[in-house]
């Protein structure tokens, strides 16, 4: 053997061949499985099915794994014989690592802790959202809130044509209601004065009418662009009493503050026209007037009030959307989104104060690692490409057992529903299952049980040991 060949991996902790450790590895990378040919063993299969359907009398019992007999004997005996040859070839390879089994494990789980880790930081949000919902209770009920508002809004979102539903800005909404009874306050200040000469009792009559002439304008105005969905039919029954209710007496109150208005008004007039100047000036209408004048200056001087009123239903009208429910729907839905975003925050920050945290302890780990795998590259990295190379032969062997245990199947059922369509399957945990069931049953070898057959390696190997050392002692 060469030098080179010969040379040693030593260091503290670990002294291999590394010639031998290559050589093995190698072997075990090289293994493939010796599959029968594929055309004769097709037809093998096609002869065994068709004696089985031929041969079988009024049922066929099945196996745990819901394989006929043939079907068992014949797969599995052809193709799951060969793991115990990977088994062999692996078998060398482990002896070798026996020695370092300590060193490899100790590696093996800080690779699986830096994974959890790693995993675990990179699942952080769903891990934490998880954890807040179980522990914080108002965090889980405003989150549920938020959804549930979002459902609702987008719902009815589409339902209104994939329009945003208009939602009154109290900010501007209000002051121009004051503005309102603002100038229903100018407009009456003057009538009410002069009547009750009395600065406080007017002024006090006159905010209650401006207020009054302001609620009437909001609730009007809001009531005629949602009638539909308050006051028409499509309103439930009870929605649509409670506003009439309210538009009558919002009516009654709009209509008394005007009735008020129009006595001062009338006073007002009377006391000008007819009777002595209450503001020391000369008449309009001439020297005296009539009572005819006295009605048409109240009439009109109450156009002021109207138009007021009509000024502030318009505003009520454009500040509100036609649904109630619709407006209301996303006030929920922006209120609940502020929430969520309070909590939002309150996440991320715990979320980067453990992120820098697992960061850390993922470092750490990796540093050790570092050091141990230092200790044992070679055995670490062999290991590695063998364990890959034993997952490909795992799938490669499962795919071709599944697809002969298909195609015998198939195979079998078309003879029998030709040649002995009462021909039934017993299975032990479903009973009787006819043609046409067991063909819906799935057939697939199971992982689980193709891994069994794998793990024979420590009666192998105690098998190979003994023969090393029957040929030491020979020799």
């Amino acid at each position: 053997m060469h030098t080179k060949e010969r040379e040693k991996y030593r260091d503290e902790a670990v002294t291999v061949d590394d010639a031998e450790v290559r050589r093995v590895a190698g072997e075990c990378q090289a293994f493939r499985w010796s599959f029968p040919d594929e055309t004769s063993f097709r037809n093998e299969l096609r002869e065994l099915a068709a004696r089985e359907a031929r041969t079988s009398q009024s049922q066929i019992v099945l196996t745990e794994q819901s394989y006929t007999p043939e079907m068992e004997g014949l797969i599995f005996s052809r193709l799951l014989r060969q793991t115990s040859q990977w088994v062999e070839v692996k078998s060398a390879f482990t002896n070798i690592l026996a020695p370092h089994s300590e060193l490899l494990e100790e590696t093996a789980n800080l690779k699986d802790e830096k994974t959890h880790l790693e995993l675990k930081r990179e699942n952080l949000k769903e891990d934490l959202t998880r954890e807040w919902e179980q522990n914080k209770k108002e965090f889980k009920d405003h989150n549920e809130e938020a959804a549930e508002a979002e459902k609702q809004y987008k719902k009815m979102y589409e339902k209104h044509g994939n329009r945003h539903a208009k939602i009154v800005k109290h900010a501007i909404y209000i002051p121009l209601l004051a503005l309102v009874g603002m100038v229903e306050w100018l407009i009456n200040w003057e009538a009410a004065n002069a009547l009750f000469a009395q600065p406080y009792l007017a002024a006090g009559i006159v905010i209650v009418v401006a207020l009054a002439v302001a609620a009437a304008s909001h609730e009007h105005g809001t009531l005629v662009k949602q009638w539909s969905h308050r006051c028409g039919f499509a309103a439930e029954p009870a929605i649509r009493k409670r506003n009439y209710t309210a538009l009558a007496f919002t009516t009654l109150l709009f209509v008394a503050a005007m009735t008020l208005v129009g006595y001062m008004r009338y006073k007002l007039a009377f006391n000008d026209l007819v009777g002595a100047s209450a503001f020391g000036g000369t008449n309009p209408f001439g020297a005296r007037g009539t009572m005819g004048e006295v009605y048409t200056a109240v009439g009109m001087t109450l156009m002021g009030n109207l138009i007021v009123w009509l000024l502030g239903a318009m505003v009520a009208y454009w500040f509100h959307d036609s649904d109630p429910k619709f407006s209301d729907a996303r006030v929920r839905h922006l209120k609940a989104g502020k929430r969520l975003t309070v909590w939002s925050k309150r996440m991320e920050k715990a979320m980067r104060e453990r992120k820098q945290h697992l960061t850390m302890q993922i470092e750490e780990v990796n540093n050790t690692l570092d050091s141990r795998a230092n200790k044992g590259r070679l055995l670490v990295d062999m290991c590695e490409q063998v364990s890959e190379h034993e997952q490909m032969l795992l799938k490669r062997l499962k795919e071709e057992v599944d697809e002969h245990l298909r195609t015998y199947r198939r195979t079998l059922l078309g003879l029998v529903k030709v040649e002995n369509p009462k021909l039934t399957f017993i299975d032990v945990e479903h009973g009787e299952l006819s043609p046409m069931e067991y063909e819906a049953r799935p057939v697939e070898l199971a992982k689980e049980h193709l891994i069994k057959r794998m793990e024979i390696a420590s009666f192998i190997e105690r098998r190979a040991a003994k023969r090393r050392l029957a040929e030491e002692v020979s020799a």
